[in-house]
C-alpha cells in the first residue's frame, strides 16, 4: 500500500510539473524546455504500446472514434509521402518523423494519462492545479505591476494601445496562460467567487489579441446561458454554435480580410497564401494531400520542403528558403494540405467526438461537480479552435497543456457506473 501510494503521488507530481512548466516557463525557459512536450509524447507511445501488449485498453466509445480517425491521418500521412516518392518528390525523413510526433503528440499524451488513469487521483491532481494556478496568478498580476510601472518586457502597438506579454513569447501565449488560469479555476470558483474569474478574463485582455475577445464572447455566453442551451437537443446546440461563430466572424471582418485576403501574390501575406494554395494542393494531390514534413507545419520550413517550390511561393516573405518564420503560422492549411480532404474530413471529426464526448457528459452530469469540468472541456476545447485559425495551435505545447487537462477530467469519471464501451 505504501509503494502505490508513493507511485500514485510521483505521477501526481509529474503532471503537475508538467502542466506549469509548459504553460508559464516555456517560453522564457525555451532553450531548456523546448523539446519537453515532444519528449513526454515519445514516452507517452511507450506506455501506449506496453499497454497495447497487456491487452488493457478501455476508453468510451466516442474515444475509440477519435482513435480510429487519428489512425486514418497517421495510414494518409504516410501513404503520401510515399506516393509523393514514386512521383520523384522527396521528403526529408527527419521531417516527416518530426512531423509526425509534434502533429500527434497531443493526442497521443491524452491517451497515455487516460491509460495510467488508475495510477494517481486525477480530482486532487486537478485540484491541485487550481490551488497553484491561483497563486500563479497573483504572481503574474504583481508582475503586470511592476511592467507598467518600469516597462521592462517589450510590448506591441495594437489599436492604438500597447498590450502586454510579459516574458511570453508573443500575445497569444499571454493569452493563453490567462485562459487557463481561467478554466482550471472556474469549477472551485464559480459558485463562490465569481469576481475572481472576471478579473482573469479582464487581466488576459491586457494582450489585446482578438481571439481572446472571442473566448471571452464565448465563455460568457455558455457560462450564462449553458444549463439552457445543454438541454436542447444536440443537432439545435451545434447549429447554435455554428450561428455564433459566424456572427463572430463578421465582427471580426476586418481583421480576418487583413489577414486571409490579398491582390497579388508579391505584397500578400504569408498567412493569406499558405491558405490560398492550401486549397490548390487538396484539390492537385486529391484526397490524401502531399504528406508529413510537406506543408505549412515547422519541420516542412526547417527541411525546406519541395511543395514551395513546386507551386512557386518560394519567394514569399515569410515562406522563403531563407526566412520561413512564417511557415507554421495556421493548423487548417497544415491539415488540408499534408493530408488531403480526406485527412481535413478526418480530422474535423476528431474535434466533433471530443466535442460531443464532452456534451454527452455535461449533460450527464448536470447536477454534480463534475458539470463545471467538463464545463471547462468544452470552453477549453473551443478555445483551441478559435486559436487554431491563425496560429498552429494543436501542434504546439498549449494543446499538450489543454489536452492533458481534458484527459485528468476524464479520469474523474467513476466508470463503475458507467460503461467505456458503449458511453
Amino acid at each position: 500500500m505504501g509503494l502505490k501510494i508513493k507511485v500514485s503521488s510521483l505521477f501526481e507530481q509529474i503532471l503537475l510539473l508538467i502542466v506549469f512548466v509548459l504553460v508559464f516557463l516555456y517560453d522564457a525557459f525555451v532553450e531548456f524546455f523546448g523539446f519537453l512536450d515532444e519528449l513526454i509524447a515519445l514516452i507517452s507511445f511507450v506506455v501506449i504500446f506496453f499497454f497495447i501488449l497487456k491487452g488493457k485498453l478501455r476508453f468510451f466509445r466516442k474515444e475509440y472514434y477519435i482513435i480510429l480517425f487519428l489512425g486514418i491521418i497517421m495510414i494518409i500521412g504516410f501513404l503520401s509521402n510515399l506516393l509523393a516518392y514514386t512521383n520523384d518528390h522527396l521528403t526529408n525523413l527527419k521531417a516527416i518523423f518530426a512531423d509526425f510526433i509534434i502533429f500527434f503528440k497531443a493526442f497521443v499524451i491524452y491517451i497515455a494519462v487516460r491509460l495510467l488513469s488508475d495510477k494517481f487521483d486525477a480530482r486532487v491532481v486537478l485540484i491541485k492545479i487550481a490551488k497553484y494556478a491561483r497563486v500563479v496568478f497573483y504572481l503574474l498580476l504583481a508582475i503586470i505591476v511592476f511592467d507598467i510601472i518600469f516597462n521592462y518586457f517589450p510590448k506591441e502597438s495594437r489599436y492604438d494601445f500597447r498590450s502586454l506579454k510579459l516574458f511570453f513569447k508573443h500575445g497569444s501565449r499571454y493569452a493563453f496562460a490567462f485562459a487557463f488560469i481561467f478554466l482550471v479555476l472556474l469549477p472551485k470558483h464559480y459558485k463562490n467567487n465569481k469576481a475572481l474569474l472576471f478579473f482573469v478574463l479582464i487581466v488576459g485582455t491586457f494582450s489585446l489579441r482578438v481571439k481572446f475577445f472571442g473566448f471571452i464572447g464565448l465563455t460568457l455566453i455558455i457560462i450564462f446561458y449553458g444549463k439552457r442551451l445543454f438541454k436542447i437537443p444536440k443537432l439545435y446546440f451545434l447549429s447554435f454554435l455554428g450561428v455564433l461563430c459566424l456572427f463572430l466572424i463578421w465582427l471580426f471582418r476586418f481583421q480576418i480580410d487583413l489577414y486571409f485576403t490579398f491582390d497579388s501574390i508579391d505584397d500578400a501575406w504569408s498567412r493569406a497564401i499558405i491558405l490560398y494554395y492550401s486549397f490548390s494542393i487538396g484539390n492537385d494531390f486529391f484526397p490524401v494531400g502531399t504528406g508529413f514534413g510537406t506543408y505549412s507545419s515547422y519541420y516542412s520550413g526547417h527541411y525546406y520542403s519541395w511543395v514551395y517550390d513546386l507551386y512557386g511561393i518560394s519567394n514569399v516573405y515569410g515562406i522563403k528558403r531563407e526566412y520561413w518564420n512564417f511557415v507554421a503560422d495556421q493548423y487548417w492549411p497544415m491539415v488540408l494540405g499534408q493530408f488531403g480532404y480526406l485527412g481535413l474530413f478526418s480530422m474535423a471529426m476528431v474535434i466533433y467526438n471530443y466535442f460531443t464526448f464532452f456534451l454527452d457528459k455535461i449533460k450527464a452530469n448536470r447536477n454534480n461537480e463534475n458539470y463545471y469540468y467538463f464545463l471547462t472541456a468544452i470552453l477549453g476545447l473551443l478555445m483551441l479552435l478559435i486559436d487554431s485559425t491563425s496560429d498552429a495551435i494543436f501542434t504546439q505545447q498549449r494543446a499538450v497543456v489543454m489536452f492533458i487537462y481534458f484527459a485528468l477530467i476524464v479520469n474523474t469519471i467513476d466508470t463503475k457506473n458507467e460503461s467505456t464501451s458503449n458511453k
